[in-house]
């Protein structure tokens, strides 16, 4: 005989679809996100997530038998003017043979020959020393595809000898098949005579991820139908005796160094460098140790070292943001991809496809468990696994290089999450009004509204708290975009407020406003924050750093020159929501919010970069470097204040 399904059992059931099919719905959104190539900004933070990773692992030990070799700006002043004549690099080329070095790596770019008078005896004698230190190695200068350049570049056939043409290229499949080689629109090398006595040459481009931070560097680059590598890979290749012809390239998959190292690279032939740590990990020696060692040149242990030199003397070097945070010489980038492939210190990103499968995994699971399981059980698990899986990712990384897109799969299980959630509250609003409803019957209606919206009313009054107020502002901004068109002001004004607001976001900070070329943030709401002083002092800092690291990028907006005041005081402050039938805003509202802005303003007069009244200094005095600048009338204000600038260079911000 048929059963009929009861009631509740059907509308059970009803649900369970539903939950179903909503969770599918939003993990297949995940999914097109994940794949659509404008997701510009989810990678940018998944780039935020490894970058994170490598701070959380810290530094690991540096291969102890790579020191870099520096030309820093003690060892100018002592050798003399930059740049230096060939004869000197020829002489220091030999005190490093001399030294026992097993190779030395030129990280500077001899493209021209010298053309003053001595400059080809010179020449010449940098060639003899590179041939008679025999494992000498050189730069050649790649340009980046979205260069452009002018400069006379050799004929594909001119360099044809100096590509890796024994080297086996296979084609990936499936969606490998898509993958491509790293393309070079131009590539110079060295002059020809350090050429032919060299024990190879290989350009030195790194990659940054679109966010100005460089991770990746391509092991081997397609120039003119032919392969060449890049200088660590030519290093690499020589300590580890492997010719060209016994390396096979797998298209989206590695480069297989024989049998002794499987460098991964991803679908555009990039290979993520597996930093060692921030700038300085590894073993430093300066140029003018080597050259002014006349009877003594073993004084220094460079006995079976590889050695790089580079140049870090302000001014002439390149700094590259790198995952560690603040900024690296690219000398030591390029230490770190020797080292990485002579000792299989890979960093192995997971395949997109797979990823698929954990989105997919990540987003269905959490709503199966919704349609099986209590809310609170689902809500359970979904915490659980979120926990598990970015525990994991984090192990992955720091045990065994691997990295996994944390991102979009966990967005995908609190996505999945909050529109569980959503229906679940939607559904069961009907039977909230009847819990009301029945006891509305025991206590007045007032009492019911208060337990229900107790917590809202109380952030829409308002209330007082102490709180930290920071002001910032672009000095004299105005005057100088009368110069720039309309769209590139607000181009340039547009890509500050995003690193500003980074800034903001990164120490936890409330943005209030924008105001013109101006913003306010504050601390300590609507969450409490004990230290809120100090975050706002350390952001503050963390602020004017990031407008000085970015002096490139402001300049390529057309703002030669950038500079802002910041002023910051603390107090208690009314702080709640101000609106009108239209608009709404949480702000802050208060003497010391007024001081703020007027510290700000005289930032300038002062010729200071951040000024802190005397409430700040006073907790913050034990972990900022501030002097006093005395006691001030401020406009608006009717006893002197003090005032404390703060020095921005002599503070340790946090991570």
């Amino acid at each position: 005989m048929e059963r009929s399904i009861p009631g509740p059992a059907r509308r059970q059931d009803k649900h369970s679809r539903i939950l179903l099919a909503l969770s599918l719905g939003c993990t297949m959104t995940m999914v097109v996100i994940f794949l659509w190539p404008a997701a510009g900004l989810l990678d940018k933070l998944e780039y935020r997530t490894v970058d994170w990773r490598f701070r959380s692992r810290g530094a690991r030990p540096p291969a102890p038998n790579i020191v870099i070799v520096v030309i820093d700006e003690e060892s100018i002043a002592q050798v003399g003017k930059w740049p230096w004549p060939r004869r000197t690099f020829a002489e220091l080329t030999q005190r490093l043979a001399d030294a026992g070095a097993r190779a030395i790596v030129y990280d500077i770019f001899f493209v021209e020959s010298d053309s003053s008078d001595s400059g080809k005896a010179g020449d010449q004698e940098f060639a003899a020393a590179t041939r008679q230190a025999g494992d000498v190695y050189h730069a050649s200068f790649g340009y980046a595809p979205d260069q452009t350049t002018t400069a006379s570049q050799p004929t594909t056939e001119g360099l044809t000898q100096y590509a890796w043409s024994q080297v086996r290229l296979i084609r990936g499949r499936g969606l490998n098949a898509l993958a491509t080689g790293y393309e070079l629109p131009a590539l110079s090398m060295p002059f020809p005579a350090l050429v032919e006595e060299a024990a190879g040459v290989g350009f030195t481009n790194v990659i940054d991820g679109g966010d100005g931070v460089f991770r990746y560097a391509p092991p081997l680059a397609n120039y003119g139908g032919k392969l060449y590598p890049c200088l660590g890979l030519v290093v690499a290749a020589d300590q580890l005796a492997v010719s060209p012809e016994q390396i096979t390239v797998k298209l989206g998959h590695s480069i297989d160094l024989a049998d002794l190292r499987q460098l991964p690279i991803d679908r555009g032939g990039r290979m993520a460098v597996n930093f060692a740590g921030p700038d300085q990990t590894y073993s430093y020696l300066p140029v003018r140790e080597v050259l002014t060692a006349h009877d003594h040149p073993r004084d220094y242990d460079l006995e079976d070292r590889i050695v790089i030199v580079g140049v870090t003397a302000p001014g002439l070097h390149d700094l590259r943001a790198c995952p560690f945070g603040g900024v690296m010489n690219g000398v030591e980038i390029q230490a770190n991809i020797v080292d990485n492939i002579i000792n299989a210190h890979f960093l192995k990103e997971v395949k997109p496809e797979k990823v698929i499968s954990i989105i997919l995994f990540m987003g269905l699971s959490v709503g199966a468990m919704f349609a099986l399981v209590a809310t609170w059980g689902a809500v359970t698990y979904a915490i659980g696994i979120l926990l598990v899986y970015n525990l994991l990712c984090i192990w992955a990384f720091n045990t065994r290089g691997v990295v996994i897109d944390m991102l979009v799969p966990t967005l995908t299980a609190l996505l999945n999450l909050l529109a569980m959630l959503i229906y679940k509250l939607t559904t069961e609003e009907s039977q909230r009004r009847h819990v009301r409803q029945t006891l509305s019957h025991f206590v007045p209606e007032e009492i019911v509204s208060q337990l229900v919206e107790e917590e809202a009313l109380t952030t829409m009054q308002g209330q007082r708290r102490e709180v930290s107020v920071l002001f910032c502002d672009l000095r004299n901004f105005t005057a100088a975009s009368e110069r720039l068109a309309p769209e590139d002001t607000v181009a340039l004004l547009n890509r500050y407020f995003q690193l500003m607001h980074e800034v903001i976001w990164e120490f936890g900070g409330t943005l209030d406003k924008f105001i013109g070329d101006a913003l306010m943030a504050f601390f300590n709401a609507p969450l409490p924050q004990p230290n809120h002083a100090q975050l706002a002092v350390y952001m503050a800092i963390e602020m004017q750093r990031r407008i000085q690291f970015n002096q490139a990028e402001w300049e390529f907006y057309g703002m030669s020159q950038m500079e802002a005041g910041i002023g910051i005081s603390t107090g208690e402050a009314l702080v709640g929501c101000v609106s009108s039938q239209e608009r709404m805003q949480y702000t802050v509202i208060g003497s010391h919010v007024n001081l703020a802005a007027r510290l700000e303003e005289l930032t300038k007069r002062y010729e200071a970069k951040i000024l802190i009244s005397e409430t700040t200094y006073q907790q913050v005095k034990d972990f900022a470097a501030a002097q006093p600048v005395g006691e001030i009338t401020v406009r608006g204000f009717a006893q002197p204040v003090k005032v404390y600038s703060v020095e921005v260079y002599s503070v340790e911000v946090p991570a």
